[in-house]
């Protein structure tokens, strides 16, 4: 008398081989599992920890980018007044002047 009714199935309470073995593969399936999970998430920490190192040179280097655009900026913005005097004063000198 092994067997019992349980929610109204017949259920056999022996342990054989095969339950054993099926016991052992679920074990060893989630062991696996477990462990690979791991390793793939340490994996991932180490990807975030480099992405992070190159997101932060990125962005130092377009901080340098931008104060060295900023600087060019300004040199044309001297340049295109000093052009703007230029030719101001070349248009205020008479062109036909007699040589003396």
């Amino acid at each position: 008398m092994t067997d019992r009714t349980i929610a109204g199935l017949n259920v056999d309470m022996k342990i054989s081989l095969g339950n054993i073995i099926v016991i052992g593969t679920l074990l060893v399936t989630i062991v696996g599992g477990w462990a690979t999970l791991k390793s793939q998430t340490e994996q991932n920490t180490v990807d975030i920890a480099k992405n992070t190192t190159r997101i932060e040179r990125l962005e130092t280097g377009s901080g340098d980018m931008k104060d060295r655009l900023t600087r060019m900026e300004v040199t044309l913005q001297n340049l295109t007044v000093q052009v703007d005097r230029v030719v101001r004063a070349v248009e205020r000198r008479p062109v036909d002047l007699p040589h003396q």
